[in-house]
């Protein structure tokens, strides 16, 4: 953490989590074919559908001042009031896991994971996203200023995977056959990230 000084401030954080549980869901009403096996909950420990082992958030804001001369002059009013403030985030991928499509292989009609496996054991892709504001304000007086700015979320119009085809093999009869797509995307983005968007707007201050 750096303090507002010369223009600049910045500020990061780094977390190092770990959640694990035995299928927790988040179902309203009663949800069928949870547990692999009703009787023996170990074959469901595993990391939490929420587990995002590594997070990392930076942001920084600079103002910088280019000319030091007289505040009533021309340059004064071009060359500084700028302001650039980035936010970087990292999340590492979300755990998921590896079905077979049908029923359940443990003949119990519980979850229809591929039991070899352990629960969870597959990660969505990374996710990072950089958003930036540029911002330009001319100081009138004391109490007065216009600052005009733009802002650019998800700015290098990166895609995000929130969702991938999870059947691991699909069932006929006795036998499995891997499915090629497993693992391909099926949605990305969210009402957090989303497209590169753009906005601009302007701000009077009295």
């Amino acid at each position: 953490n750096r303090r507002f000084t010369r223009g600049l401030q910045m500020n990061a954080s780094y977390t190092l989590a770990r959640a694990t549980d035995t299928n927790q869901n988040s179902a309203t009403f009663t949800q069928n074919n949870s547990p692999y096996d009703a009787f023996d909950r170990s074959y469901d420990e595993g990391p939490s559908n929420f587990d995002v082992r590594h997070k990392l958030v930076f942001n920084a804001v600079w103002a910088p001042q280019f000319y030091k001369g007289p505040k009533t002059s021309f340059y004064n009013y071009i060359l500084n009031g700028w302001s650039v403030a980035p936010i970087y985030v990292f999340y590492s991928g979300r755990p998921y896991d590896g079905n077979v499509s049908g029923t359940s292989l443990n003949g119990s009609n519980g979850d229809n994971r591929f039991p070899l496996n352990p629960r969870n054991f597959y990660r969505l892709p990374a996710m990072w996203n950089l958003d930036l504001r540029l911002s330009k304000r001319f100081k009138f007086n004391e109490t007065m200023a216009l600052e005009f700015l733009g802002e650019a979320f998800n700015i290098v119009n990166r895609t995000h995977v929130f969702g991938v085809n999870t059947t691991l093999y699909t069932r006929s009869g006795t036998v499995l056959n891997y499915n090629t797509h497993f693992g391909a995307v099926t949605s990305t983005d969210s009402t957090l990230y989303r497209e590169r968007q753009i906005q601009f707007s302007a701000r009077f201050q009295f």
